[in-house]
């Protein structure tokens, strides 16, 4: 723990210097934190995809705040080079709607990805499926043709789409490309805890990763500034990186004015969360194989994988997998889970 501890001190030691790094460094004392920074890694593989205008999928765990880690992305491609202009879109909205409205929708957003200023012509309105292919792909064409800089449209929530609205969106995607097979000016990224790759299907595979220990501990130090390192450590350690843990415990800790001691005042400081984390462990005890497994991992050892128990148990965000020398296992994602279990 030596390495992240020191990399921790250096970020406490900033916060208290009012941001401002000590002058008699001469070089990134932060690099190999950078390096090794999980979710920091998965924003340059994804950043590099879109830069070279490839389609991506990213696959989104329970609780890992997509639409915080795709705003940050489209930020950095529109100040970067090649610049790429992005449209960052929630499909949530979409939730238990039918397929008519989620046309219209994804009609709407499309116009909106070729104005400068994000605004669309008037509402496009389809009867069927075949007129809204048509239309998507009349969009993608005009962006193609209207503008001059690249441009990409960052989609999360894919599972609010009804499915046959992804298979719709494949279509449109793979004629775009039949299309237009070299020197594209648009791209799209879809996100979502379901597997968005039927709707671009030549597109790059990428799970977006919970924070590194490190990368956790920075997070909650920008919000709650300088803190006792060792309380950072343990709750860093507590939260898994699980995005929306860490953000809990970082605001529950600033308006506290500290970082809870104990892992019941930490559990406290996660207010809803805690509770929608709680109802997400009570249903999987439901069913017993899935609490026999539960109750296994809840142990903290990794475990050879078992897709028919562990694959319901990822899908509700409690379990996540791990490489280790010989084969890929899975283990608890959180110590946070076992805590608001009450195991």
């Amino acid at each position: 723990m030596s390495q992240p501890a020191s990399r921790l001190a250096r970020r406490i030691e900033l916060e208290r210097n009012g941001g401002q790094p000590r002058r008699e460094l001469s070089f990134d004392a932060d690099q190999h934190y950078i390096e090794a920074a999980l979710r920091g890694r998965t924003a340059r593989r994804v950043r590099a995809h879109l830069r070279r205008l490839e389609p991506v999928v990213v696959m989104t765990p329970r609780w890992s705040n997509p639409q915080t880690f795709l705003e940050e992305i489209a930020l950095d491609l529109a100040v970067g080079e090649p610049a790429v202009g992005c449209r960052t879109v929630s499909f949530r909205p979409l939730k238990g709607r039918r397929a008519p409205e989620a046309w219209s929708f994804i009609l709407s957003v499309l116009g909106q990805l070729r104005s400068r200023r994000g605004q669309g012509g008037s509402p496009v309105i389809v009867a069927d499926a075949r007129g809204f292919r048509s239309a998507a792909l009349d969009s993608l064409l005009r962006a193609q043709d209207e503008t001059d800089h690249n441009l990409a449209l960052l989609g999360h929530g894919a599972e609010y789409l009804p499915i046959e609205v992804i298979e719709d969106l494949g279509e449109v995607w793979a004629t775009y490309v039949q299309r237009i097979p070299r020197g594209r000016r648009t791209t799209m990224l879809l996100a979502g805890s379901v597997d968005a790759s039927m709707a671009l299907d030549s597109g790059h595979k990428v799970e977006l990763a919970d924070y590194g220990e490190a990368e956790a501990a920075a997070a909650i130090i920008g919000r709650v500034g300088p803190s006792s390192r060792v309380h950072l450590e343990t709750a860093a350690r507590f939260s898994g990186g699980i995005p929306a843990v860490v953000e809990a415990l970082g605001r529950g800790a600033q308006s506290q004015g500290s970082m809870p001691r104990s892992r019941a005042g930490l559990v406290r400081t996660l207010g809803p969360l805690g509770e929608e984390m709680r109802m997400a462990v009570d249903i999987v005890k439901a069913d017993s194989d899935l609490a026999e497994r539960l109750q296994q991992l809840l142990r903290g050892e990794p475990l050879i994988e078992v897709p028919e128990v562990d694959k319901p148990l990822m899908l509700a965000g409690l379990l996540r997998r791990v490489r280790l020398p010989g084969e890929d296992r899975v283990m608890l994602r959180a110590p946070a889970i076992g805590e608001v279990s009450g195991s």
